[in-house]
């Protein structure tokens, strides 16, 4: 279940972080914490660890400015335009819950900036098929282990889009009692997009004290559609709910039903 937020600032100019994700995920564990009986008729939910900060069945996208500019690692917004954002997850409950939480408040923080909610609208999902382009709304990261340290890979190394296969699998097998071992899986960015910019789509995003090595490219999968399904709600690849690795067929899926 995916939600369309739409914000405007609260006044202008506004600035925020370009690193903004460590705020936008504070502030969504905040509404959790101050509206926590909207999450208390799913007992999956606590099981999970949501009241304990302990849940990560969701992911988010970049906040979709219209106009702003990026000076001194800030973005600046001099235009009172609203803007929005996604959130998205396989469980229904916690999108509504999120969903009750941003209408009770009428506001959300990056921040010090305050931002204004507009509205809260469900956007229905794609028809899912074993084959699909789509394109990204937050960049994906993806993990490999080295002793006790983390490492971001590159889609150059060997092994990269085995472990989104090999996630996707992880997540669709704890999400349904239907078990998949083994699924045939081919995924790549697009050539033609990344040839267009020069070879440059990676970022780098500091998460805390974490600096993120991610990719953001529209990308063609070919796979089980259940699988695509699962990496649609949750995300693809790792870090999802630090907001990596929302993923959407076209713009026409997130404009207002």
């Amino acid at each position: 279940m995916r939600l369309k937020i739409t914000l405007f600032p609260q006044t202008v100019p506004t600035v925020i972080p370009v690193n903004y994700n460590h705020l936008v995920y504070a502030e969504i564990g905040d509404k959790i914490k101050r509206h926590s009986d909207a999450f208390k008729g799913d007992r999956r939910l606590k099981n999970l660890g949501i009241f304990k900060e302990r849940f990560r069945i969701y992911t988010f996208s970049f906040l979709r400015f219209k106009n702003f500019l990026i000076e001194n690692d800030e973005v600046k917004l001099t235009n009172p335009d609203e803007f929005n954002f996604f959130i998205s997850s396989p469980f229904s409950s916690f999108i509504e819950g999120l969903a009750l939480a941003f209408l009770r408040d009428g506001n959300f923080r990056v921040g010090d900036a305050n931002f204004v909610v507009k509205s809260v609208a469900k956007i229905e999902p794609p028809k899912f098929a074993d084959e699909m382009k789509l394109r990204l709304l937050s960049p994906i990261a993806v993990v490999k282990s080295k002793g006790k340290r983390e490492i971001f890979m590159t889609p150059d190394e060997t092994g990269y889009f085995d472990k989104i296969k090999e996630d996707l699998i992880r997540k669709y097998n704890f999400l349904y009692a239907e078990k998949i071992k083994s699924v045939d899986f081919e995924m790549q960015f697009d050539k033609e997009y990344i040839d267009l910019r020069g070879g440059k789509f990676s970022k780098l995003i500091k998460f805390g004290r974490m600096n993120v090595k991610c990719f953001l490219a529209p990308f063609i999968i070919k796979t089980d559609p259940k699988l695509i399904e699962v990496g649609y709600e949750w995300g693809f690849g790792h870090k999802n709910h630090f907001g990596f690795g929302m993923a959407v067929v076209s713009e026409h899926d997130i404009k207002e039903q």
